[in-house]
């Protein structure tokens, strides 16, 4: 079986919007990193990031070295520094070699966190550099994969950084849960969807601290990084399908990063419920109430086109496969992030209460079809 892992990460670093990615309009403005206590912190706007203390506070693994040197936290890790921040590809190579991983799609980790900054010409420049750093350093690379980053604040840049990615190899486009204050069924975000889908691109919805109403409610980093960081993903569930964004766009291939896979259940209970209330009883009173959607919930699902990573310790998975079918789970790494489980696609290969055909769609099938790939594009050389 060739392992595929649909969500792994890359540590952003000063070369990552080095001069030769950096829009030169912005280099004065470009993220720094400054050192403090054994620690290292990303300076935009004169603001720290990530902020783990204090109302809005954030958790981010970036940066991970300050003058070649580890950070507190990233000493901690398994992983090198050369293979966190991609520095040396065959450091991150021979870590996925050891957790026996034959294709990795890498996600970012500063942009896991919104807003960076208030000024939304500098996100734009943020993205696009690092879009074009991952672009240089992973061209045409047959085990390493990228999702490329926009900013939903500009969406005229958003439409030219989705063309962009797609030239320079990227596999899909990663939004978080909501568009700041906005959710994902904002009429402004349509021409942005639309780019995604002429491109063939995969939408990913990935956890993250996505919308500033929620995560300013918290002071402590434990309950933040409970609700404000993976709320948005269930957010951004119910707004694409209620929103009608799946009715304008069938066949686009969406996936749902992070959260587990044990809500699914009760958002889809609660999407029915509300469908049937608002379509037989409360439409008929008000009629501005009807659902915008113009399926019932669970016939999104079952077009076989909307995904959902699994955390492989989920005690739900086999009651959420039979729900939503083999067909539609992936599994994610999570590395380098701190909180992952090491060897973790041996963990799910281990379970005896999932099936082998349900694992080897979970690892292998299904992130291909997710991400538009075929089989024969998936095998990578013999020689790993």
């Amino acid at each position: 079986m060739h392992v595929i892992d649909a969500d792994g990460h890359v540590e952003e670093n000063p070369a990552t919007f080095s001069d030769q990615y950096f829009d030169p309009a912005f280099r004065s403005q470009r993220p720094r990193v400054i050192g403090m206590d054994g620690l290292a912190y990303w300076m935009i706007d004169e603001q720290l990031y990530p902020r783990r203390v204090g109302r809005g506070c954030h958790n981010l693994g970036t940066p991970v070295s300050y003058d070649g040197k580890p950070t507190k936290h990233a000493a901690r890790k398994p992983d090198s520094i050369e293979s966190m921040e991609l520095s040396d590809l065959n450091a991150r190579l021979k870590i996925m070699d050891e957790e026996d991983l034959a294709i990795q799609v890498l996600y970012p980790t500063l942009f896991l966190a919104y807003p960076l900054s208030s000024n939304p010409a500098l996100v734009t420049a943020m993205c696009s550099s690092y879009n074009r750093w991952l672009g240089d350093r992973l061209s045409g690379h047959e085990r390493l994969k990228w999702v490329g980053v926009v900013n939903l604040d500009d969406i005229p840049a958003a439409v030219r950084q989705v063309r962009e990615a797609k030239r320079l190899g990227a596999v899909g486009m990663m939004i978080l849960g909501t568009a700041g204050d906005n959710l994902l069924d904002h009429p402004s975000l349509l021409p942005f969807y639309e780019a995604v889908a002429e491109e063939n691109l995969t939408l990913a919805v990935h956890v993250g601290w996505a919308c500033p109403s929620i995560n300013n409610l918290f002071t402590h980093i434990y309950p933040s990084g409970v609700i404000a960081f993976l709320m948005p993903v269930l957010m951004g569930f119910v707004s694409l399908i209620s929103g009608g964004v799946l009715d304008r766009f069938p066949t686009l291939r969406v996936v749902f990063l992070e959260a587990g896979c044990q809500w699914i259940h009760f958002m889809l209970d609660r999407l029915e419920h509300r469908f049937k209330h608002s379509s037989k009883n409360l439409a008929q009173v008000v009629s501005e109430t009807a659902p915008k959607e113009a399926l019932p919930p669970m016939e999104y699902v079952r077009r076989g086109n909307l995904y959902f990573s699994a955390e492989v310790e989920d005690t739900l998975l086999p009651e959420v496969l039979e729900l939503v079918g083999e067909g539609q789970i992936v599994f994610g790494s999570d590395m380098p992030h701190g909180d992952r489980e090491r060897f973790a696609a041996r963990m799910l290969m281990e379970r005896k209460d999932v099936s082998q055909s349900a694992k080897t769609h979970i690892l292998e099938n299904n992130p291909l079809r997710l991400y538009g790939w075929t089989e024969k594009e998936s095998r990578v050389s013999s020689a790993r």
